[in-house]
């Protein structure tokens, strides 16, 4: 908390961005984006604003930040990672709860497919399938 409170206090009187050290992991709730966060070293959690983009996740890094306002932060580069994770693989079931999501899937690269948006039982499963998170509820 103590970390947070100093990184309010050194936005509000620079109005810059500074950077952190910590793990970048993704903030996985069943009820709506999935978002970045960054867990520092000592234990203070920042969400970011920032919506999960598949860009793989860092696992000690430093990271630029920027504030949006109201005590809330965005990720703008990573300035140093020493170890580039993929998170999703890490995921080995998905609960069985229905609460349906549509998503984008990705195309693979050079296709030139228009996207393709799925429903998901639930946004675990998006996450899993690596989909851009579009809406709660069925794609219409």
């Amino acid at each position: 908390m103590k970390l947070l409170l100093a990184l309010t206090l050194v936005f509000s009187s620079a109005a810059q961005s500074i950077v952190v050290s910590g793990d970048l992991l993704d903030n996985i709730k069943l009820d709506g984006p999935i978002q970045k966060m960054i867990f520092t070293a000592n234990k203070t959690e920042i969400a970011l604003v920032n919506e999960f983009n598949e860009v793989a996740s860092c696992e000690e890094g430093e990271f630029e930040l920027s504030d949006t306002g109201n005590g809330n932060f965005k990720l703008e580069r990573v300035v140093k990672c020493e170890k580039w994770v993929d998170q999703t693989k890490d995921v080995q079931f998905c609960p069985e709860v229905y609460m349906p999501v549509c998503g984008e899937l990705k195309s693979e690269a050079g296709s030139k497919a228009l996207p393709e948006l799925a429903v998901f039982s639930n946004m675990c499963e998006l996450y899993i399938s690596k989909a851009t998170f579009i809406k709660m509820g069925s794609c219409n």
